[in-house]
């Protein structure tokens, strides 16, 4: 990935140094070999930071929403799944596609930290990657490793849909070939083939471990709004205890909240710090949303309309 991170920083230094944008949002190392932090750089002197590796898994465009009455043009780095994020928050008006430099990634897949780190010292630092196709070989200060990508990458790039961005200025590096099988929904086939009572108490299980710490809602690209309907205080939605009851309403009314606009780039299963599956939550709606509107995954496509956002007379109505 020497090319990449090459052309990545070349690219960055030319915009910053031509005034073409005012910031640039990207990857930099993180505290160890198998982590990588945002970074926001804006002068020609902190280029060098910027990086990309198989770590680099942040979806980095909800940090566009900070900057959206700022006024600044910002660059933004992003990998297939992240690059739904953007066509779907312009067209939720969040964001104009004229104060944003999409520099996109093809992407070959993201390693799991967690099953990662026991295969690596975790004191030695990453000095290159090397994708073999089939495998990533690691380079580090304290030998090669080399890790096959059935084993060793993410659950959700086994069924990427989109390894090339789908919306990209700039494209830092060749394309890549989509290897990963289409997503048959089978975790979520799975539930639906539960019975009421199992469905029940494997949700309970889950929502009972929430600390509502909020981290999924944080990082979710499609939470938008100016003001959360679970900040208000009138009405109050939820208490800040965290019930049973009350994590199961902040959980199935989040995803009603982003159904139609979830663009399935994982970040709320990534940030959780007690393992909800909630992406499987939010894979069971966009499923059936496909299944009734016969829509792609939100962001596909820059002309791409929310499923809910519009009326057809022909829409199905089960529930009438």
């Amino acid at each position: 990935m020497k090319s990449i991170n090459e052309n990545l920083q070349k690219q960055a230094l030319k915009m910053l140094e031509g005034k073409e944008v005012d910031l640039i949002i990207g990857w930099e190392k993180g505290t160890d070999l198998v982590k990588t932090t945002p970074v926001f750089v804006d002068t020609p002197e902190k280029v060098n930071r910027l990086t990309y590796s198989p770590f680099a898994v942040t979806n980095l465009v909800k940090y566009l929403l900070d900057y959206q009455n700022l006024g600044d043009k910002i660059g933004v780095l992003v990998k297939g799944c992240d690059s739904r994020a953007v066509n779907r928050l312009i067209q939720d008006n969040q964001i104009t596609k004229d104060r944003v430099v999409v520099l996109g990634i093809p992407c070959s897949g993201q390693l799991d930290p967690v099953k990662v780190l026991p295969k690596v010292d975790p004191t030695a630092d990453l000095t290159g990657v090397e994708d073999k196709g089939d495998s990533f070989v690691l380079k580090t200060s304290k030998g090669d490793v080399t890790l096959s990508k059935k084993e060793f990458l993410r659950e959700k790039c086994f069924a990427c849909e989109n390894p090339n961005p789908v919306v990209a200025d700039v494209l830092l590096d060749k394309e890549v070939a989509k290897t990963s099988k289409n997503n048959d929904y089978a975790d979520v086939k799975a539930l639906e083939a539960m019975s009421v009572e199992e469905k029940n108490n494997y949700w309970n299980q889950q929502f009972n471990r929430c600390i509502r710490c909020y981290a999924c809602r944080n990082a979710c690209t499609a939470c938008s709004c100016r003001e959360c309907v679970f900040d208000m205080h009138e009405p109050y939605w939820v208490s800040k205890k965290t019930t049973l009851n009350d994590n199961t309403v902040f959980h199935l009314t989040r995803a009603m909240h982003v159904a139609g606009r979830c663009v399935d780039c994982g970040e709320c299963d990534r940030v959780c710090p007690v393992d909800i599956p909630l992406r499987k939550l939010n894979q069971k709606v966009l499923k059936d949303i496909k299944e009734l509107f016969g829509t792609p995954t939100p962001g596909s496509a820059a002309e791409t309309e929310s499923a809910l956002g519009r009326f057809n007379p022909d829409d199905p109505e089960e529930f009438m």
